[in-house]
């Protein structure tokens, strides 16, 4: 399975969090407040947008569960035909008693 890429928001985040973790130097003012309000900001955004069961998060999800409920569908219907027809004597299985 191909590896999950990361968005631009998500990059941002990351980089913000880095600069934070390594900035070692006490003399020199690491962020402005501007930079603070945009990582608050893109943290909202990111947690508002993103939901657990979005169709952007997993789009393989949709498509698998609409080709497992029509094959399950299509083998119930079947089963459900074949019954009637040997309920009704109209196909007879050599063998079979009923």
């Amino acid at each position: 399975m191909a590896k999950k890429r990361k968005t631009k928001e998500q990059k941002k985040l990351a980089d913000l969090r880095h600069t934070f973790g390594h900035s070692s130097s006490v003399n020199q003012p690491v962020f402005t407040i501007k930079t603070e309000s945009l990582a608050k900001n893109l943290t909202l955004n990111t947690i508002k947008t993103e939901s657990p069961h979005s169709k952007e998060k997993y789009p393989f999800l949709v498509k698998d569960l609409s080709k497992t409920g029509l094959l399950t569908g299509a083998i119930l219907g079947f089963q459900f035909v074949l019954y009637f027809l040997i309920t009704r004597h109209m196909f007879k299985i050599p063998g079979l008693i009923y």
